[in-house]
């Protein structure tokens, strides 16, 4: 048996993230999988980690300042089978050295401890190897996400299509380039079906601005609607979030699951990256980076651009994450 932690709740990205890990391991291991929510940690949940071979810590961005006790509120003490992180990745902000980046003491404390074993550990991303090189760690391996492999899909190449549907993906904060952005899509394929995506859902449940986010993301829901957008939340919907993004032939815009998901389905993808997450997936698919920091001017430059290419570089990300395939399988054969 093995056991995955995982942290799926509002965010559709998040399930995404999930439902490949735990397919990976159930179509390259023959152990019995068994999840368990990372916020519900009890005295039952340790005795199943006692009786498993592993306990995996999957997906989402985890290596934050706070990853033990914020993320992940577990006595190592109490586990006596390999604690392993699977496709974990670094947050930090747009910009931000990831060798300057700290983590609070007992944080530290814990990421040293569950790379203490013999088993290597799977990194999201490059970006996350600095950091865990930064503070000791030497057996972590890029594996890519877990969501970047939808294996059904592998051996197909990408091949650009007429622009009949399209998917913005909308930022998780406040950003000015969208509308400028959203209209230039208008404009662009005016006689496209087009949605405006809410990953996490209309309501922001960030604890410092939540009530100013989410009073913008209505007033864009308007004002894109105006412009021929149907908005959708994703809000604890995989299923809808499954079935919206696989509808697109071209998507557009900051979240970074939404564009895996294109990537991985073989659909046209411009990512606009909020913080490292997107940096990073970028670079490790070895994609051009944008930034929400560039101007609208820029961004609406590089989406244009892109259309003119036919999606010049999406094969190079699909190349990219069958080179890395290899690297995932060899993590999931050592557990």
């Amino acid at each position: 048996m093995l056991v995955t932690l995982t942290g799926a709740f509002k965010n559709a990205g998040d399930h995404l993230i999930g439902h490949r890990a735990r397919a990976l391991l159930a179509n390259h291991t023959d152990h019995e999988i068994v999840d368990l929510n990372r916020k519900t940690i009890s005295e039952a949940s340790y005795e199943l980690f006692d009786r498993s071979r592993a306990v995996l810590l999957t997906g989402g961005p985890a290596y934050q300042a706070s990853i033990y006790p914020g993320v992940y509120d577990l006595d190592l003490s109490k586990i006596s089978v390999p604690v392993i992180p699977y496709g974990l990745g670094w947050k930090g902000k747009l910009g931000q050295d990831p060798k300057g980046f700290s983590f609070s003491p007992e944080a530290a404390d814990f990421v040293n401890q569950i790379h203490r074993g013999q088993h290597f550990s799977s990194a999201r991303d490059l970006l996350t190897l600095e950091v865990l090189s930064a503070h000791g760690v030497d057996n972590a391996v890029m594996t890519g996400c877990p969501a970047w492999y939808d294996e059904s899909k592998l051996d197909t190449d990408f091949s650009w299509r007429e622009i009949k549907t399209v998917v913005f993906s909308m930022p998780a904060v406040e950003q000015g380039s969208v509308m400028p952005i959203l209209k230039h899509l208008s404009k662009r394929f005016p006689k496209a079906k087009k949605y405006l995506v809410y990953n996490a859902g209309f309501k922001s449940t960030r604890n410092k601005d939540a009530a100013e986010i989410t009073r913008w993301n209505s007033k864009v829901k308007l004002l894109a609607g105006m412009r021929g957008f149907e908005s959708v939340s994703f809000e604890s919907d995989f299923a809808k979030f499954q079935e919206i993004q696989a509808l697109a032939d071209l998507h557009v815009g900051f979240r970074v699951h939404s564009h895996i998901f294109s990537i991985s389905q073989r659909i046209a993808s411009v990512l606009i990256a909020e913080d490292s997450r997107g940096v990073g997936q970028l670079e490790a698919m070895g994609s051009p980076v944008l930034s929400a920091k560039q101007s609208s001017e820029e961004l609406v430059d590089a989406i244009e651009a892109f259309v003119d290419s036919k999606g010049l570089g999406v094969q190079l990300a699909v190349e990219k994450i069958r080179a890395t395939h290899p690297k995932m399988l060899e993590f999931i054969s050592q557990l």
